[in-house]
């Protein structure tokens, strides 16, 4: 896979330079670009919503397409992040847009929305749902016909990238919009999906190892962003749902519902805590402190790519490590 040239959408201009100036660059800069900004070059012009998927855009695109992530920062919050005019231009001007969907980037369906000559998009929490839909009718099926499948229901979990298999279905989608703008290339996007659906089909047999071994084990979230990949891999979260109410809403949990975290972090039942670093509290730092000073290994499942590394790098050593954390835990 090729390493991620994602670009940070954003940033102001330099102090002195005259505003006519200003004024008369932009609007060159933005009259030259116009929708396909990317066609000077010969290549295509891909704009993602966060570095995950803009790197999943670039396995697909290879050198194909010029792909730019407008959150790329690993300590910033895309639920909460507020776009810039900036953002909006590079969105308009974009041959392809790739976003998260589901309410996590609703900034980007924003913009899409109030441009009447949109570029095409892709969104993931669509994507995903309806891999959910086929894996469901797959499911049935095969339960018709005497044999079992794994049915979850994931519809109202916009973390998808936690979920190889669909990461699968938005590579196969990003490659077909690739395709009809590029059709001369469409065989070669189709093959960089596939080559990327081979490497995530490995990571999806260990999760389906972990399941083999430690099914049914307890573990507790100080956030529900990983919670596609503990079901997938049959761990039982035991985090109060209140506790999970409060932290996406973003406010302060009942007392009660602070102390029942606590007892669970005390009675040490849980395996593992997984901890979101970038949604982070002084509430939350206080459970992980607990969790590590009670020998519970924490997990750190975060929303956005460290530097130098690729999804399928990514989504794999996040599996490792929740591996590491199970067969290290005092409660397995």
């Amino acid at each position: 896979m090729n390493t991620l040239r994602s670009r940070i959408v954003g940033g102001g201009p330099r102090r002195g330079v005259p505003a006519l100036l200003l004024g008369l660059t932009t609007t060159l800069v933005l009259t030259s670009c116009g929708n396909g900004g990317g066609e000077a070059n010969g290549k295509l012009d891909v704009v993602a919503s966060t570095d995950m998927w803009a790197n999943v855009a670039e396995a697909v695109a290879g050198d194909r397409a010029e792909v730019e992530a407008i959150i790329g920062d690993n300590e910033a919050d895309p639920h909460s992040y507020e776009s810039t005019p900036r953002d909006a231009a590079r969105i308009d001007r974009a041959d392809l847009v790739v976003y998260n969907g589901g309410g996590y980037d609703s900034f980007v369906a924003q913009i899409l929305s109030g441009d009447n000559e949109a570029p095409p998009s892709v969104e993931a929490f669509s994507a995903a749902r309806e891999q959910d839909q086929h894996d469901h009718d797959t499911a049935e099926n095969h339960a018709d016909s005497g044999h079992h499948e794994h049915d979850h229901d994931h519809s109202g979990n916009e973390h998808v990238w936690y979920e190889p298999s669909s990461v699968q279905r938005v590579a196969e989608r990003i490659s077909e919009h690739l395709g009809q703008l590029r059709p001369q290339h469409s065989a070669e996007f189709d093959r960089a999906a596939a080559e990327l659906g081979t490497r995530l089909d490995e990571v999806e047999q260990r999760i389906d190892d972990i399941e083999q071994r430690h099914g049914g084990t307890e573990v507790l979230t100080t956030a529900p962003i990983a919670d596609l990949l503990l079901d997938r891999a049959g761990l039982d979260d035991v985090t109060p749902r209140s506790f999970v109410r409060s932290v996406e809403s973003g406010n302060d949990p009942a007392a009660a519902t602070v102390a029942e975290m606590q007892d669970l972090v005390d009675s040490r039942r849980p395996a593992v805590l997984v901890h979101n670093p970038q949604t982070a509290s002084s509430l939350t730092e206080r459970i992980r402190t607990r969790a590590e000073n009670n020998g519970i290994p924490v997990v750190e499942m975060p929303e956005t790519l460290p530097e130098g590394q690729d999804y399928t790098q990514w989504i794999s050593g996040r599996v490792s490590a929740l591996e590491r954390a199970l067969a290290e835990s005092p409660n397995q």
